[in-house]
């Protein structure tokens, strides 16, 4: 069956948040893959305060008729009161690679 790819990112502060939450998602086949980025620095205003942090990154990849699926999952199981969950729309996909990140 043919659908759109899609591309999550949220940030864990964590390498064992990052794992559970890669892990289950890709056991639960939501995801067909979630890459873990060590070592990305995010600075950000929260409650008036600039904040200086050192996170993980997960790049989700999934079939868009997952999406709201991985937003509950993220909602639920996230340890941040605010997770981060941004979906991007890829302009273009290799077939093939798009038919088994689908599939």
């Amino acid at each position: 069956m043919s659908d759109e790819l899609r591309i999550g990112l949220t940030t864990c502060d964590n390498a064992d948040v990052a794992d559970r939450i890669a892990f289950e998602l890709v056991e639960r086949s939501l995801a067909a893959c979630v890459k873990i980025d060590p070592n990305v620095r995010s600075v950000y205003r929260y409650k008036g305060e600039i904040q200086d942090h050192s996170e993980i990154r997960l790049m989700v990849k999934f079939a868009a008729r997952n999406s709201a699926a991985i937003e509950s999952f993220i909602k639920a199981n996230h340890p941040y009161i605010i997770p981060e969950w941004i979906v991007l729309r890829p302009e273009s996909v290799c077939q093939k690679y798009l038919e088994w990140a689908t599939e």
